[in-house]
């Protein structure tokens, strides 16, 4: 995607919230595992939330943990004219696992049907050591009983 689903940084907050609505239903009951955005020129990561019981008329208006969530990450950080995009909201929400406004990237090493390893590095400090990283376990795999296709 390329706006970002959930986002604290101040720099187009919000902006994906109208795809939110439509499409995140989708990816928790289809339990995809990780959402990749850029448009925000900085990086951020969440935890596994979602707000698709949301009710803006008196009902859950915030995120809340969903172990059948994707992890969204926002990655726009690899270099513009514009410069990066710096402020975030204070406090930090709940749904932020890491944010940090510097340039950087990421890899994504898949390493069988069930496990990925996920490794953000920024680029300024000269160092090889990622600065955050995970481990995604593929939820629908482990959830199916054996029943997928050959395809898989």
């Amino acid at each position: 995607m390329h706006k970002p689903l959930y986002s604290s940084n101040v720099a187009h907050y919000m902006e994906g919230e109208a795809m939110r609505a439509v499409f995140e239903s989708w990816f928790v009951q289809y339990k995809v595992d990780a959402i990749f955005s850029g448009h925000v020129h900085a990086y951020e990561r969440s935890y596994r939330y979602s707000n698709i019981d949301y009710n803006i008329t008196g009902g859950r208006r915030y995120p809340v943990p969903d172990p059948s969530a994707p992890i969204y990450v926002t990655i726009g950080d690899g270099g513009n004219l514009e410069g990066l995009a710096s402020s975030y909201l204070d406090p930090q929400p709940e749904y932020s696992a890491f944010r940090e406004a510097s340039y950087g990237h990421a890899t994504l090493e898949i390493k069988n049907r069930t496990h990925a390893i996920y490794n953000w590095y920024r680029n300024d400090d000269g160092k090889r050591v990622a600065a955050d990283s995970l481990v995604l376990l593929n939820q629908y795999w482990g959830n199916n009983n054996g029943k997928q296709s050959a395809s898989y």
